[in-house]
């Protein structure tokens, strides 16, 4: 009778053994978001009336050589107000089809004129904050006050 008990137990053990050792690995389905947001934009720079101030705006995002990070190097250009200027922002999806930017460790080059800033790349909607210093600034009572980058991708 124990024999017969522990035979019916192994028949029993046996199939979920079988069954719990099957390949249950996980698929890693992670995308560095750095990968997913290149390409030119272009548009305008608004003040906070939603004044144009510069309508020949492009921005240029590509993946950035920073190893270990999901950041991207971005370029703003304006040749109407001299601005000719490089960063590097860290990007992290933020929903289907949406990602965001923000400055971190490694944000700006040292010397540069954008500082403070962010933004999130809705679709092919690219919108930027960012405070300008006085190197961009329109009239003494503007400087280092917010402005809005309206960017579309070409």
């Amino acid at each position: 009778m124990k024999m017969k008990k522990i035979f019916l137990m192994l028949c029993l053990a046996l199939p979920l053994g079988l069954v719990s050792c099957g390949s249950d690995d996980e698929v890693n389905t992670h995308t560095d978001a750095s990968t997913l947001v290149n390409g030119t934009f272009t548009g305008t720079i608004e003040d906070a009336d939603g004044n144009v101030k510069a309508s020949d705006v492009t921005v240029t995002i590509a993946k950035s050589s920073v190893e270990n990070t999901q950041s991207v190097d971005m370029t703003f250009k304006a040749p109407s107000i001299s601005m000719d200027q490089a960063a590097i922002f860290n990007v992290a999806k933020a929903g289907d089809n949406r990602y965001t930017f923000g400055s971190g460790s490694i944000s700006t080059k040292a010397g540069e004129a954008i500082k403070n800033c962010g933004g999130v790349l809705d679709g092919s909607s690219l919108t930027f904050y960012v405070t300008m210093n006085s190197t961009y600034k329109f009239s003494s009572a503007t400087a280092a006050k917010r402005y809005t980058m309206k960017l579309a991708k070409q």
